[in-house]
């Protein structure tokens, strides 16, 4: 599989501050920073909330309690459309739009919605999506938010647990992202991605 690796530094800084979030899924409150070239990781069981966490900072979840707050200002819903702009994410998985199935269609569906819209894919990769097991697709996502060099990245976690090699890949694409300067937030409870973090929330 081929991914572009390219390092360019991000124009501004940038910072995530949760304070004493409650979320209604959550058993606790959550409470983090993440800095310009920082990675922060949630760990923990399925259904504990780990996803909500990433939704909530998009601004798609409404909080219980406490507050998200980037570059010191609070995250709101007439706030949260604008920095949703300077936000790439990575969903466990997703759905191709009706008649884009192949995997370039989806590569460059997600470019388009990158701040580096006239971005083309050196290849074209015609495989049908479906025909990519769960961690390819994973690692295709990946890719393209690396490829789009937002300032905050949150990753969620694939559908199942990466093998050693993807989980490398991974890696990999994380150090491009905080060498780029990104301040990233990623689910995960992979030992390799783990040793790598700045940073591990326990729910």
């Amino acid at each position: 599989m081929y991914f572009a690796r390219f390092a360019l530094p991000l124009p501004l800084e940038m910072m995530l501050e949760l304070h004493n979030v409650i979320l209604k899924p959550l058993r606790q409150s959550v409470s983090l920073t993440v800095s310009d070239g920082q990675l922060a990781c949630i760990c923990g069981p399925k259904g504990a909330g780990k996803t909500a966490v990433l939704r909530a900072v998009m601004g798609m979840l409404p909080i219980d309690g406490g507050h998200i707050s980037i570059d010191g200002e609070l995250l709101t819903p007439l706030s949260a459309p604008y920095f949703r702009k300077q936000m790439g994410y990575v969903p466990s998985r997703l759905v191709p739009l009706p008649g884009q199935d192949r995997v370039c269609d989806v590569q460059q569906q997600l470019l388009a919605l990158g701040a580096n819209r006239q971005l083309r894919l050196e290849t074209e990769d015609d495989r049908p999506w479906q025909s990519l097991t769960v961690e390819e697709r994973y690692l295709v996502l990946a890719d393209c938010v690396v490829r789009q060099q937002r300032r905050l990245v949150l990753m969620d976690e694939p559908e199942t647990l990466l093998s050693e090699e993807a989980a490398m890949e991974v890696v990999g694409l994380l150090r491009e992202l905080s060498n780029a300067g990104a301040a990233v937030l990623m689910v995960s409870n992979q030992q390799t991605i783990l040793n790598m973090t700045n940073n591990i929330i326990e729910l």
